[in-house]
């Protein structure tokens, strides 16, 4: 729970008459706050402890971030803390252990249906959110961090830089700060471990070591040492945050080809420790980090593989009654019969990205409320904040088109652009989902009353490998090379659990052909036909993949690319002003 994840404003936290006797319940104020990756405290809000009705309870005196949020029930003994709260219209459940050697520090997660949060409950003085001093990182440390930071720099000026020239100098650049970075880090992360065994940076340094385990030909045994490192400090936090951190450590080994066999005992060990009445979503997390490390050895567990077909067919299912978590009304008509322009919504997106959960249901419950005669849909995914393996490079080249004239309203993700304007920008937690499906529905209902004397004809059929396409354009009334016709495949569901932790991704952009130039419409009319070649498409996204993976490690080794449920999208758009004139959408038959 990032700050860019969730907001609070009041909420109701009871802590139960069994810990009255304990001293620190004789403070006033507790602090609640997210602990970070990099291990520094993230406050959120701080509580003030009043008894009522014969029970502890607290109420919020001062909070981080704001939204309507209430507490629930609490169970608890003398060693932990559990309570059920409701945040934004969002359910959570805190569930913290009690430090053995200081009562006045509470260590647990936050969830809600798919997301763990590791966070901190400390008593403190004041009736405001103390200053936090987060402890300053060993001389090592900081040397890592600079490195780091030189890397991060450049790829940041890389990605907003629009001179060709001035790209490859600071390619030349990065090349040379990540080479020097992957040369002086191993030792420094090994001397902070060695050094400073019980901070934090000691956890941190192990995450890193990891990830670059195979890289850096580390032996199992040292593997095996940094793994115990974040176990051991996970596990101060519970076993949600334990199970986390482990299967962050599986998955970051079996992408690495050369150390993948050292998550099989990781892996094993969390299967060993499941119990029936576990989560479906904890039991999947291990399961599948079991099933990818047995088929990363050159084998398979048929045992295992049915187990785990059965939890996610369950998962899937529970997931499409309960999102969107409201039910979209379907759109009435248009009022202008008369009226045949179709309205295009674009969104930019990640996988990877917490606070585009409410953009993307939102974007899915249109999905549901309009005819693709009326609104046509296309997601772009970014590696924005992580990577995403749902991007490409026509994704990419799609939101440089619009950043070129947009950049001051398209800055990240969600981004939403209606007939290729920025409108409706920001995004939110699931909670937030059916307001921006009213916001995005009252700009769409409004484009569906505005007439165009452009039409759009053709069909889309798929032959082996080769989509046939033919497309046809009349009544262009201002025919010239700035008019385009761009052709989009999109895939219209594919399941990929990334960081924001949604199941299904809809209307997916997997290819467009000339992305850049399209085709000018210099005539009234214009015909065209067109192939795309799935295998190259497949063949190209494996590559993309590949090559940005090198630099910028993927979360897990998942990479879907059935490309079934195909369809075709023709935009007609002026690149001057690049609002999109019509747009049809053609099932591939």
């Amino acid at each position: 729970m990032t700050r860019y994840v969730m907001a609070f404003a009041a909420i109701v936290f009871a802590l139960p008459a069994t810990f009255a006797a304990e001293p620190a319940l004789t403070e006033n104020h507790w602090r609640l706050s997210q602990v970070m990756p990099t291990g520094s405290e993230s406050p959120l809000m701080l509580f003030k402890i009043e008894k009522k009705d014969g029970k502890l309870t607290a109420k919020v005196v001062d909070d981080a971030i704001k939204a309507e949020s209430a507490g629930g029930d609490v169970t608890a003994d003398s060693k932990t803390v559990s309570v059920n709260v409701q945040i934004g219209g969002a359910k959570y459940k805190f569930e913290g252990i009690v430090d053995s050697k200081d009562a006045k520090i509470i260590r647990g997660a936050l969830t809600d249906s798919g997301r763990t949060f590791k966070c901190l409950l400390a008593s403190q003085e004041g009736e405001k959110i103390a200053a936090i001093v987060n402890p300053k990182a060993p001389e090592p440390m900081l040397a890592v961090q600079k490195l780091n930071a030189a890397v991060t720099t450049l790829r940041g000026q890389i990605f907003r830089s629009k001179d060709a020239n001035d790209k490859a100098e600071l390619q030349d650049k990065l090349k040379a700060a990540q080479a020097e970075a992957d040369d002086k880090a191993p030792a420094l992360l090994r001397e902070v471990i060695a050094k400073h065994a019980d901070s934090l940076f000691a956890v941190q340094a192990a995450n890193q070591l990891i990830a670059g385990a195979g890289k850096n030909k580390a032996k199992a045994d040292e593997i095996a040492a940094w793994a115990k490192v974040v176990e051991d400090d996970a596990t101060r936090y519970g076993p949600k945050i334990a199970l986390e951190a482990s299967v962050v450590v599986g998955e970051t080994l079996i992408n690495q080809k050369d150390v993948a066999a050292s998550a099989m005992p990781i892996a094993k060990k969390l299967v060993a420790s499941l119990q029936e009445s576990d989560p479906l979503t904890s039991q999947s997390k291990a399961l599948t980090l079991l099933s990818k490390a047995t088929k990363a050895a050159g084998t398979m567990d048929a045992a295992i593989e049915a187990r785990l077909v059965k939890i996610e067919k369950a998962l899937d299912e529970e997931y499409v009654t309960k999102v969107p978590p409201f039910k979209p009304a379907k759109f009435a008509g248009r009022k202008d019969k008369d009226a045949k322009r179709v309205a295009v919504l674009e969104l930019f997106t990640g996988a990877q990205c917490p606070p585009c959960v409410a953009a993307d249901v939102a974007f899915d419950a249109l999905e549901k409320a309009y005819n693709a005669t009326d609104l046509v849909l296309i997601q772009y995914h970014m590696h924005i904040p992580g990577p995403d393996p749902l991007t490409n490079l026509d994704s990419i080249a799609r939101w440089n088109y619009y950043r070129e004239k947009y950049s001051m309203e398209i800055g990240g993700t969600p981004s939403t652009l209606f007939n290729g304007k920025p409108q409706a920008p920001g995004g939110g937690g699931m909670a937030g989902a059916q307001g921006k499906f009213n916001q995005y529905k009252g700009i769409i209902d409004g484009l569906l009353e505005e007439k165009t004397p452009i039409t759009i004809g053709g069909s889309a059929k798929l032959n082996g490998d080769k989509v046939a396409i033919d497309v046809n354009v009349d009544g262009v009334k201002e025919p010239g090379k700035n008019i385009k016709l761009r052709l989009v495949l999109v895939e219209e569901t594919i399941k990929y659990i990334g960081g924001n932790n949604l199941r299904f991704h809809h209307q997916v952009v997997r290819s467009i052909p000339d992305a850049k130039e399209g085709t000018a419409i210099t005539e009234k009319s214009l015909k065209k036909s067109a192939t795309i070649d799935l295998a190259d498409v497949k063949k190209g996204l494996t590559k993309y993949l590949d090559d940005f993976g090198k630099t910028r490690p993927f979360p897990n080794t998942e990479r879907p690319m059935d490309l079934k449920h195909l369809k075709v999208i023709a935009l007609v758009q002026d690149d001057e002003s690049l609002e999109i004139l019509n747009a049809m959408q053609f099932d591939v038959k």
